[in-house]
């Protein structure tokens, strides 16, 4: 079963190409982190400021290692200069009926 995360972020508008410059350097990274069995970067169509990640991962101490990454020695110092504030994560799981 994916375990699976979604990221929103809402980017300075002014400031889309350097983050996109920021973001596709991040992604490359995350993509290859151990665990992350998918990750797709989403652009709201209506809104090109607003970004999502749907991430999913083999389980949640893979995603819970990646986050530990992020705040510490994967850290991407670059982001708080391009973000219009902090990002919003949601860990989301399968409901079976």
């Amino acid at each position: 079963m994916a375990h699976v995360a979604i990221v929103e972020f809402h980017i300075v508008p002014e400031k889309l190409e350097e983050a996109r410059a920021v973001f596709a350097d991040m992604l490359r990274t995350s993509r290859e982190y151990d665990g992350c069995e998918r990750l797709d970067w989403l652009v709201d169509r209506d809104d090109p400021a607003s970004w999502t990640l749907y991430e999913e991962w083999s389980s949640w101490e893979a995603e819970q290692a990646y986050r530990d990454f992020r705040a510490g020695e994967g850290a991407v110092p670059e982001l708080k200069d391009v973000m219009a504030g902090p990002p919003r994560l949601v860990r989301l799981e399968t409901i079976r009926f």
